[in-house]
């Protein structure tokens, strides 16, 4: 599968909280083996990152409301080069084989009421499984 590392990278963290949730074995076997795989371009994709970081002098900033601020000891003109070629790296495709996680619909749960065990809807929201939408299937 041809993936972008803007792909990957989101799909690593949504992976990183899907794989907090109590899954079945497979599926939280096939969900370590995903993210195993996907470990080797995004390690490439960080070290290229940080190597941008260093080179136009970038970092971090909280502003009053405590929103991140992207700042640099350099010009101006250094932060637009750093924002373009971000924008560029994660542009890049990479080829990673890989298979569709198959996530199940109901998960083994307790009734809220009675405490009585029973299968309950998994429940994930929509902005964690956006990410993931090329790399999982539900039912």
């Amino acid at each position: 599968m041809k993936l972008l590392n803007g792909e990957i990278v989101r799909a690593s963290q949504a992976l990183t909280e899907i794989r907090k949730l109590k899954l079945p074995i497979k599926t939280s076997s096939d969900l370590v083996k995903m993210a195993l795989k996907l470990d080797e371009p995004l390690r490439a994709y960080d070290e290229v990152r940080k190597g941008l970081l260093e080179t136009y002098q970038i970092y971090a900033e909280k502003d009053e409301a405590g929103n991140d601020l992207i700042k640099t000891k350099g010009t101006s003109e250094d932060l637009q080069k750093f924002v373009s070629e971000m924008d560029e790296l994660l542009q890049i495709e990479t080829e990673v084989v890989i298979q569709k996680v198959n996530l199940p619909e109901k998960i083994a749960g307790t009734c809220d009421k009675c405490s009585h065990n029973m299968d309950v809807p998994l429940q994930i929201e929509g902005e964690l499984l956006l990410p993931l939408e090329k790399f999982v299937e539900v039912g």
